[in-house]
């Protein structure tokens, strides 16, 4: 999913910056650094190099060996080095790899490639670093009932989208091999209907006029293809019938909808993932159908919120981006369509930004950004201590700090909601990457929230051992409180066939009421 370090290398990127010399100048390009007779040290060769293409990672991020066979290697060859050591290493073309993204000449001296090299080893710890101190959860979740449904056939558990009907408490279901269900929790989640979709259906939302809008991924596994598609599904003659809105779109993962330009008009903002390409793209609708305007040209665009964020009357866009340039962005929009782009918050490329959400959460009027980060799926897998769940608080001023953190291997997925009824923000966070050896077993947190900003953490008793990817609240159970629906996604049944029940899901239902 992701690539750590380094984003596009022909594209000078300018910043200020003072490494080179103490007069305040734009910082050279990498064409003009391969250029140049750098007398320089290795951590400010490492400011240069790295932080033309994102925030400069500190060694301590990562251990000796890490660095060392993975990060520091890709690196290297981005950089257009080729040494001997690389002999058998396939190259970029060979794998797909689009031109631009692994440079085809030298930019970097192999003389101050190893003083970076020399630089981070040296800092670096031998081993990863272990979490801070942390209040340890206790098992078992007040007010919340596990719910395992019971399934007598064999088939993959993939699910890559969970959500719930907000009308009926149906679950919908969307699952790797081109398929989404509709599970009845008055039948035993029993499947009441089926439709086919394109590869991992990954987002749904549904109309007023019964028909129901699905965001399907195309390929899930690292790709630069454009197979992606938002389609409107409507029921004819008791059949669903597809009809395309948005065709190839680069592996999308997230899409927002509202009036952006003041047409009164639905626009979209579609997330293009992708790999080593992608983009962030609003399509505003008009008299000739969408029309594509990219706000952001570069791979890792995860989620999108549309809220109007400076309180002038129209909406603004606030995105996670990932990969290389990882952070929280605002698109400012001037109210036709035209915006102007905003670091909120910038994280280090091994960061794993996985999901935000921007809700009040301590009860002063003002919405914080709620986040977690744990992506694992890049060069460098192994337990890392900054993988958790954190709340940046709003400062009023456009501004956002960090205000709590709580370690957490591997988080990847967020929910927010008044769970048990108190009147304050609850989280919930699941880790699909989390530390097998931890006990309890932390794969998935209740996090109970005080209003002030503290929070009780809770994890569950008797979930069996499954791998957890996508989680959704909502009232399954028609009861008027919030239950939560967890879908899993067993790697294993990717390359081999199954041997027990299918368990797509799991529910934790609220008995609050």
């Amino acid at each position: 999913m992701k690539n750590l370090l380094f984003g596009f290398l022909v594209v000078p990127i300018l910043f200020g910056c003072n490494p080179i010399s103490e007069r305040k100048q734009p910082m050279p390009s990498l064409p003009q650094l391969a250029s140049m007779d750098l007398k320089l040290d290795g951590p400010k060769l490492a400011e240069v190099y790295c932080g033309n293409c994102h925030l400069k990672p500190e060694p301590e991020i990562l251990d000796q060996r890490t660095w060392k066979n993975s990060v520091l290697p890709d690196m290297r060859r981005r950089l257009g080095l080729y040494l001997a050591e690389d002999m058998g290493v396939s190259l970029p073309e060979e794998r797909g790899v689009p031109k631009g993204v692994y440079s085809e000449y030298p930019l970097i001296k192999q003389r101050d490639w190893d003083k970076i090299v020399t630089y981070y080893l040296e800092n670096a710890p031998e081993s990863p670093s272990r979490q801070v101190g942390k209040q340890e959860p206790q098992v078992g979740i007040p007010g919340f009932e596990l719910i395992i449904p019971a399934y007598d056939f064999q088939f993959p558990s993939l699910t890559t989208l969970v959500d719930i009907h907000p009308k009926t408490g149906e679950i919908w279901l969307g699952h790797r091999y081109q398929k989404l269900f509709v599970l009845d929790p008055l039948e035993g989640f029993g499947i009441k209907d089926s439709v086919s979709t394109s590869i991992a259906p990954v987002s749904i939302r549904w109309n007023s006029d019964q028909s129901f809008d699905l965001l399907t991924m195309g390929l899930m596994d690292p790709a630069n293809d454009s197979v992606g598609k938002l389609t409107n599904f409507r029921k004819i003659n008791q059949e669903w019938v597809d009809f395309q809105d948005l065709e190839s779109l680069t592996r999308p993962v997230h899409v927002s909808y509202g009036d952006l330009n003041g047409d009164g008009v639905e626009d979209k903002v579609v997330a293009h993932f992708g790999d080593h390409l992608g983009r962030l793209s609003v399509y505003f609708s008009g008299m000739e159908g969408l029309k594509e305007k990219v706000i952001k040209a570069l791979p890792g665009a995860r989620k999108t919120i549309l809220t109007d964020f400076d309180q002038d009357g129209d909406l603004d866009i606030i995105g996670l981006m990932t990969q290389a340039w990882e952070g929280v962005y605002l698109w400012e929009n001037d109210g036709k369509g035209n915006f102007k782009e905003q670091v909120l918050l910038q994280f280090q490329p091994a960061f794993g930004s996985s999901d935000v959400h921007y809700q009040d959460v301590d009860g002063d009027g003002l919405a914080d950004l709620i986040l977690v980060n744990g992506d694992n799926a890049d060069l460098s897998q192994i337990l890392k201590y900054f993988h958790g769940v954190r709340i940046f608080k709003n400062q009023g001023n456009g501004t956002f700090e960090e205000s709590w953190f709580y370690p957490m291997h591997g988080a990847t997925g967020l929910e927010v909601g008044d769970f048990n009824e108190d009147g304050h923000l609850d989280i919930v966070a699941l880790a699909f990457f989390p530390d097998p050896e931890q006990i309890p077993e932390q794969q998935l947190i209740f996090f109970f929230g005080d209003g002030k900003g503290g929070f009780s953490s809770y994890v569950p008793e008797g979930l069996p051992d499954l791998s957890l990817l996508t989680v959704k609240k909502g009232d399954v159970d028609r009861d008027g409180d919030l239950d939560l629906v967890v879908g899993t996604f067993s790697f294993e049944d990717l390359y081999r066939r199954r041997k027990s029940d299918w368990l797509p899901f799991v529910m934790f239902q609220n008995n609050i009421r």
